[in-house]
């Protein structure tokens, strides 16, 4: 199976994905406020508000990771996590890590895990070829040019047979030899 068959393959996938990375991001927006010493945080549509011994607030938060994790995404996010619509939601630490732990232990149990699971397994399995098949379209006389272009340069390697350098077999054969001159 060629590279963009394989990537093909992994398109269904794309909100498994997602949903990954968007799970990563709350927990290194957990991990930051470990780091920043925050015990809480408040997450609007518009806003991310960290209450600690500074609080903080913007529509983006970039981690000391440099990871950037967006009010949009987090209020999403967090509005799945805790199973109901409101206009913002406030989460201590502990609480983010139980809506992680608990959304990571769901995904590993869900179909879409599974399917992905088969999916890789398939393009794992299939047989690799590093020329690529012969399709059509492909230049095939390119190639066969090169190979004609080859077997013309190792001629014109081999020295050539110049006349003078050949004896011709008819001259060799009338000439005698010692031991065929006629004994006297």
């Amino acid at each position: 199976m060629d590279t963009l068959k394989k990537a093909g393959a992994m398109l269904p996938h794309l909100d498994l994905f997602q949903s990954m990375l968007d799970l990563r991001r709350l927990l290194q927006l957990a991990a930051h406020m470990k780091e920043r010493g925050d015990r809480a945080m408040l997450i609007s549509g518009t806003e991310i508000t960290l209450i600690g011994g500074e609080s903080l607030s913007a529509p983006e938060i970039v981690t000391s990771k440099g990871e950037t994790v967006d009010a949009a995404t987090a209020y999403r996010v967090l509005g799945q996590l805790e199973g109901y619509d409101a206009p913002e939601y406030a989460v201590n630490r502990e609480a983010l890590a139980a809506l992680n732990a608990r959304a990571v232990a769901e995904l590993e149990g869900s179909e879409a895990l599974r399917a992905f699971g088969e999916t890789l397994a398939r393009i794992s399995a299939a047989p690799t070829d590093p020329a690529g098949p012969e399709r059509p379209g492909t230049d095939r006389a390119a190639s066969e040019r090169a190979a004609a272009e080859r077997a013309t340069s190792e001629r014109s390697a081999r020295p050539r047979r110049t006349p003078d350098a050949e004896t011709p077999r008819s001259e060799a054969a009338e000439q005698p030899t010692d031991d065929s001159a006629p004994a006297a």
